[in-house]
């Protein structure tokens, strides 16, 4: 008999996502968590793998891992962990996440490259593989879809980015979405993003955020996402190769979501 943590997580996973984005991947990141995922349009290591045209604007080979844990339940975590291989002319991405528990899992693959077309656009796909096993009755299944994203650098401090998840939705029956955003660079240390995201069947969900560096260190975060509604904040720690990040979402009704990511770079 199915437990009821699985039947649980099954009804969580449904109904009450509390990221409107893309529903068969739970999106990664404490650095992308603390400004509400609005980084369509932002370079860095995770969010290469919102929109894999930013992998070009990546200046060294990182690896890093993630956890996240949704509203402060063990059986609604999930764990990643990714490479990014920046080779001169396309450079390389591939992740992977597990998301769930004994009873229920759903396991995430991704392998993607970008090129720059001129200097200022970008272009990145992504293939993904991805399985989910259950229990009892409820028989496994597996799904290849794939996404894209581009961006393209108007002026040396704005950006614009898009990206699809699954555009063959009408062929595979799995949802899809769309996102586009902007990045608007104050100075070195403080840029501001906006992103809105719609999935299939979900209304459109409008994300902001706000980075800013201090004494090239340490990194404060926050923004907001409309739906569902939640605020989201986020510190970073930076020392030689390696980076430290911790993101908070706050619901008023499911409750706090954390994630904590390590990241080291090789120049």
């Amino acid at each position: 008999m199915l437990r009821w943590n699985a039947v649980f997580l099954l009804l969580v996973i449904n109904v009450a996502g509390l990221h409107a984005g893309e529903p068969l991947f739970v999106p990664h990141g404490a650095g992308s968590m603390g400004m509400a995922f609005a980084v369509t349009a932002t370079p860095g290591h995770w969010n290469s793998f919102h929109n894999q045209a930013l992998l070009t604007a990546n200046s060294g080979t990182a690896f890093s891992a993630s956890f996240e844990n949704r509203f402060m339940m063990s059986a609604l975590s999930s764990k990643a962990v990714s490479a990014i291989f920046a080779f001169k002319q396309a450079p390389l991405g591939l992740v992977v996440s597990h998301y769930g528990n004994a009873d229920y899992y759903r396991l995430f693959t991704g392998a993607g490259s970008a090129v720059r077309i001129t200097d200022a656009v970008a272009l990145g796909v992504q293939v993904d593989y991805i399985s989910e096993h259950g229990i009892d009755e409820y028989r496994d299944v597996s799904h290849v879809t794939f996404e894209a994203g581009m961006t393209c650098n108007l002026s040396s401090s704005f950006t614009v980015g898009i990206h699809l998840f699954n555009p063959v939705s009408p062929l595979n029956t799995l949802p899809s979405s769309i996102d586009a955003g902007i990045n608007w660079k104050q100075s070195d240390g403080l840029f501001l993003t906006l992103t809105g995201s719609k999935v299939s069947n979900e209304p459109l969900s409008v994300q902001c955020g706000i980075s800013w560096d201090l004494m090239q260190r340490l990194t404060l975060r926050t923004g907001y996402m409309s739906s569902p509604s939640a605020f989201a904040f986020g510190i970073g720690f930076k020392s030689g190769s390696l980076q430290a990040d911790a993101g908070f979402f706050i619901n008023s009704t499911t409750g706090v979501t954390s994630s904590v990511s390590v990241t080291w770079t090789i120049r």
